[in-house]
């Protein structure tokens, strides 16, 4: 068998066995194209919900400047276009408990009724938002966010916690930039394409890209002296492997408690998710 003949059997010996990854990567490339066509189609999507009122600033415990509020309002319209979901601001002066455990329960029901009474959504009524409650009770200070629709299905515990840190990070010092950071931060999450088809895509890259090395620097090595014949490297029609196995020794699992400010509370998104009392 001349050399040509060699690499022309070893090509086709290799890629006939490594056609199911070749198949798996095409596949996971065509959904990767896929989401990148339809978050490009999702970028121009316009609100498809009329039936909300137009405002989205609700200072009733009167924390807010009036030119604090117009510049929230504007804010919030400029990432409502960008993160395609509806963002409100809501400030009580309510008493709702004096325990933290009944605090974080009327300020979810209170937080959802009025999502739901106000008909909100960017999509639909009762669709895709965020909206933040916080209390300025005196002894009774509380905030709850409360996600719906597409904010929901993306945000977790870690989400929730990063936005309403950003709010803590002002809350005491400036309203105005507490509310602030929580558009933002709300809608930069919104606006990032998920990294969850990243994994799929590493794990088929990386053995695909060590296969394609390794056959290319096989293929271009120079041939030696035949001194085995070439069918002693191939049995069945697929080159010999050495078995492999690895063998777990053990475990170790790592638990982190993140503190919360004592003065707040949390939220709700897809990490704990609630039904609220009107059915949403």
């Amino acid at each position: 068998m001349t050399e040509k003949e060699w690499k022309a059997e070893s090509r086709k010996q290799y890629f006939h066995y490594f056609r199911f990854l070749f198949l798996a990567f095409g596949l996971v490339l065509v959904a990767f194209v896929a989401s990148l066509i339809y978050r490009g189609m999702k970028g121009e999507e316009e609100r498809g919900n009329d039936s909300a009122p137009k405002e989205r600033v609700y200072d009733y415990a009167d924390v807010l400047s009036d030119e604090e509020e117009e510049d929230l309002r504007d804010l919030i319209a400029r990432k409502e276009e960008e993160a395609h979901c509806d963002l409100v601001i809501v400030t009580t002066y309510e008493p709702v408990g004096e325990r933290p455990y009944d605090r974080e329960a009327s300020l979810q029901v209170m937080a959802d009724d009025f999502y739901d009474d106000n008909l909100f959504g960017y999509d639909k009524v009762h669709g895709d938002g965020a909206l933040l409650m916080d209390n300025w009770y005196e002894g009774q200070m509380a905030t709850w966010l409360s996600t719906c629709g597409s904010v929901y299905e993306k945000f977790g515990d870690r989400d929730i916690d990063e936005v309403l840190d950003a709010v803590y990070a002002y809350i005491n010092v400036s309203p105005y930039q507490a509310y602030k950071a929580f558009v933002i931060t709300c809608a930069d999450k919104m606006s990032k394409p998920s990294g969850l088809w990243f994994f799929p895509v590493l794990i088929l890259l990386g053995p695909m890209v060590a296969m394609l090395l390794f056959v290319a620097v096989k293929l271009k090595a120079p041939i030696g002296e035949d001194t085995v014949p070439i069918a002693a490297y191939v049995v069945g029609g697929r080159p010999r492997m050495r078995a492999q196995s690895d063998q777990l020794v053990n475990r170790i699992v790592t638990h982190r408690a993140i503190p919360r400010p004592e003065s707040h509370s949390g939220g709700g998104g897809g990490g704990g998710g609630h039904v609220s009392s009107g059915g949403v």
